[in-house]
């Protein structure tokens, strides 16, 4: 779950997680032991990467000795999982204590919560930690946003070029840094289900192509607008929309998680799928046929599916610069509401004209960025890394 530390509830959920976990580090000191090891997966939401590792444990369960089980301190969202038939438990319980004492790994996306202060003293009791963090970013860090991971067991990253950045500008231990590949991209180089049964699974229309609208978060930049050029919601997506209708198509709202539930009700081919309300956001890239982003990590991902993609060319609101730069951007950079629009007509109307503009960058950004990693085995190589560790 997503901590909002002016909630008093969600400080009294932190301080019930600590609580079970010295319990649990307790009963680890003591020995207690289960039938399988579990592995716990932990994050604020089972998806991404997390989900395709639970996905592939669940499916290679006769050949795996582990059991995958995702812990979270929101009790609602546990109660979810379990009635789709997911394994979870509610850290706040005795049931999340019992799942730290006897567990052999831990895979976590992006941090630890409460569980962080004692994160030594399980590594020295036999817990081994493992990160794949959410997305390839070009978000600026350093080594400082990463003090805990420098600490975890191994960390599991895109491609060669991703283990460059962990290794040079996160100040990563090379020998901690391993290249497997994200597992959510899986899905993406090899899609199982038609592009039609997503769209059913999300309320989508069935017929007529789909322009997917995902803006990053204010990030560093308080009071950052959503909507970019100076525009309003009303004003932005009237254009997408109207341009959309034209040729038969509609528009995706898809805001990030930290954006809130935001939706639209202004045209009837504008569907908000907020990624509060709709975690499985490769499912929603499945979905798409044209993705417009300003400096979301999200493009990385749609980069798989080798779709057209336009860049809105604003400030980025990142305190520390980018990890990977503009040069990154592999479609069409507009650089005002106009050219975007005259942009997705186009690309709408002859399509293979945007790929003979842009076809030969997003090749060469594509193999910079996946190398050979995005192969449909980065799930395999993950299950592989965590048999190695805890065998």
């Amino acid at each position: 779950m997503k901590i909002d530390k002016a909630r008093p509830s969600h400080w009294l959920w932190l301080s019930m997680f600590a609580l079970q976990a010295l319990v649990g580090l307790g009963l680890r000191v003591l020995g207690v032991r289960s039938r399988r090891a579990s592995v716990i997966l932990y994050g604020h939401k089972l998806n991404g990467n997390l989900l395709a590792l639970y996905r592939a444990m669940v499916t290679e369960q006769a050949k795996t000795p582990f059991r995958p089980v995702f812990l979270s301190m929101d009790r609602r969202y546990c109660r979810e999982l379990k009635a789709d038939g997911v394994e979870a438990r509610w850290a706040c319980s005795i049931s999340g204590a019992w799942l730290l004492a006897t567990s052999s790994a831990l895979v976590s996306d992006h941090g630890l919560h409460a569980l962080q202060p004692l994160h030594s003293a399980y590594r020295r009791l036999g817990l081994r930690f493992f990160d794949v963090w959410h997305g390839i970013p070009f978000k600026g860090f350093d080594a400082d946003d990463f003090r805990l991971q420098h600490r975890y067991d191994e960390v599991w990253v895109a491609s060669d070029l991703c283990r460059q950045m962990y290794v040079e500008k996160f100040g990563f231990d090379p020998s901690h840094v391993v290249v497997t590949g994200y597992p959510r991209t899986d899905r993406l180089v090899h899609p199982v289900d038609a592009q039609c049964v997503h769209r059913a699974a999300l309320g989508l229309p069935l017929e007529g192509k789909l322009i997917l609208f995902a803006p990053t978060w204010a990030q560093d930049a308080a009071g950052r607008n959503l909507y970019p050029f100076g525009c309003d919601g009303g004003m932005f997506l009237d254009a997408l929309a109207t341009a959309a209708r034209r040729h038969g198509a509609g528009v995706i709202l898809r805001t990030h998680l930290n954006s809130g539930d935001i939706t639209w009700q202004g045209h009837e081919n504008v569907h908000a799928l907020p990624g509060s309300q709709y975690p499985d956001a490769e499912a929603i890239l499945l979905a798409s046929d044209m993705l417009v982003c300003d400096w979301s990590s999200i493009a990385f991902d749609f980069l798989l599916l080798d779709r057209p993609t336009f860049f809105l060319d604003v400030p980025a609101p990142f305190r520390k610069g980018f990890s990977l730069g503009p040069e990154y951007r592999f479609g069409a950079v507009v650089g005002d509401l106009q050219s975007l629009v005259d942009s997705l007509e186009r690309a709408l109307s002859t399509p293979d004209m945007y790929w003979d503009t842009h076809a030969s960058r997003h090749a060469s950004i594509r193999e910079q960025v996946y190398g050979a990693s995005a192969d449909w085995n980065a799930s395999a190589r993950c299950l592989a890394q965590l048999r190695a560790a805890v065998d």
